[in-house]
């Protein structure tokens, strides 16, 4: 084997361990291998694999009486230490704050789990009658905004497993073919923002922006939440430009000028 083709391995085998550890962190209980395998899609075999090596690690423990796996105290370590030194939500609340009181509409802070979006911070739009959307919330991956922002910027093998369905119709607005739906993950790519009217739910729509840390690596997204008729497709050139520029600058703040790169505010429609 090559080494290029070895590097390559290697690489998938680090992101299949990460979604073991995800898949398992958000069942919120110990597993079975077989769970495991069905919910990541995966054979068996290759899920058990991992998990021995995980355990090896000190990351997974297997119960004796169950046989089960569950996370480890060192795990728990791991993400603590990590949350101290990396608070997205204290990062870009500043910029949310300005972005809802820019347009007068709730704002949204959603981060990738296991390539679909987990709402986990939002500020509600000081209206007499405001929509938002409650922290952790999952919006499916293919009919929103911000899971189209996951999919879009994330792996590779999380776009594939959405793309391979089924693809559930929320609304009869919500986009369930895999090819229109890979042309606009390349269209989001392209133009860094997202809508989603009606999809998920009828009358609503979600504005959403990338957010990118240093090496262009997708960390969440920001998005501004109202009914149709404020939160507009294709969105109104202010609203959009108030969004790149909080998105930029959060970006900025965590190392990106993926913005700056693109010339500042990205508002092409």
């Amino acid at each position: 084997m090559s080494e290029e083709n070895e590097g390559t391995a290697a690489v998938r085998s680090v992101l299949m361990a990460v979604r073991v550890l995800e898949a398992m962190a958000l069942a919120g209980g110990p597993m079975r291998v077989s769970d495991l395998a069905r919910e990541l899609d995966e054979p068996k075999g290759r899920v058990h694999r991992h998990l021995v090596t995980l355990r090896q690690a000190g990351l997974v423990a297997q119960e004796e009486t169950t046989e089960r796996y569950h996370l480890t105290w060192r795990m728990f370590q791991l993400g603590q230490a990590a949350g101290e030194q990396f608070d997205l939500k204290r990062v870009a609340e500043p910029a949310m704050h300005r972005l809802r009181d820019a347009v007068g509409q709730s704002v949204l802070l959603a981060v990738p789990t296991g390539g679909d979006p987990l709402v986990v911070h939002a500020l509600e739009a000081p209206n007499k009658v405001s929509i938002t959307v409650q922290p952790g919330n999952r919006p499916a991956a293919h009919c929103s905004a911000q899971g189209r922002i996951m999919l879009a910027f994330g792996a590779e093998d999380a776009r594939a497993r959405v793309l391979a369905g089924p693809l559930e119709k929320l609304t009869p607005e919500s986009i369930t073919d895999p090819a229109l739906l890979r042309a606009r993950l390349a269209q989001v790519r392209d133009r860094l923002w997202e809508s989603a009217p009606g999809e998920a739910l009828t009358g609503i729509n979600v504005l959403a922006a990338p957010l990118f840390a240093a090496g262009e690596i997708l960390v969440g997204s920001l998005g501004i939440v109202g009914s149709v008729q404020f939160v507009q497709d294709p969105p109104a050139a202010p609203m959009l430009a108030a969004l790149h520029e909080a998105a930029g600058a959060v970006s900025a703040r965590l190392g990106s000028n993926r913005y700056l790169a693109s010339g500042g505010t990205k508002s092409r429609q």
